[in-house]
């Protein structure tokens, strides 16, 4: 992430990537978080309790870290062309990696089941086809890394740039 950056995280959670950020050298950060138990007052961190839909403006990084599998996939497109970034950074999880898919899929449902996290689809791309999406947006730079090695479950990371 380029330091100075402008930093948009969408479904920012408790915050944990907005400081990671703002320790990093981002100018300033605004973490969108719908469900407003896990929104906190942490300082240089411009909390919103809402959807993408209520930021406008220009930033230079969008990050989406474990939010995309709560949208229904059909609603993916709408929300990256509602993207006005010339980096975005998306963390999920691979498909294609069966079992540890499995047990990540078991643990979501218990997330869900206990409403400890909000959304309802259960959605999630391979790989290729989440890389062909962004390339379609714009973004013709796109590296996939893999960060899921000696964890239980298939993280992979996108980090896409115009």
């Amino acid at each position: 992430m380029p330091r100075g950056a402008s930093v948009l995280d969408v479904g920012a959670g408790h915050g944990v990537f907005s400081v990671l950020a703002r320790a990093h050298g981002a100018s300033r950060v605004v973490a969108v978080e719908p469900d407003a138990r896990k929104v906190r007052d942490i300082d240089g961190i411009d909390f919103v309790i809402g959807f993408d839909e209520c930021i406008r403006g220009k930033f230079d990084v969008v990050a989406i870290i474990d939010v995309l599998y709560k949208i229904p996939i059909d609603q993916w497109d709408a929300l990256f062309d509602r993207l006005d970034a010339p980096m975005l950074i998306v963390k999920e999880q691979d498909p294609t990696a069966r079992l540890k898919n499995s047990w990540n899929r078991a643990q979501e449902w218990l997330a869900t089941t206990l409403h400890i996290t909000l959304g309802e689809a259960f959605a999630y791309e391979a790989p290729d086809a989440f890389v062909a999406r962004m390339k379609r947006h714009g973004y013709d730079d796109v590296k996939v890394l893999r960060v899921d090695r000696g964890y239980p479950h298939p993280h992979i990371l996108y980090i896409a740039k115009r």
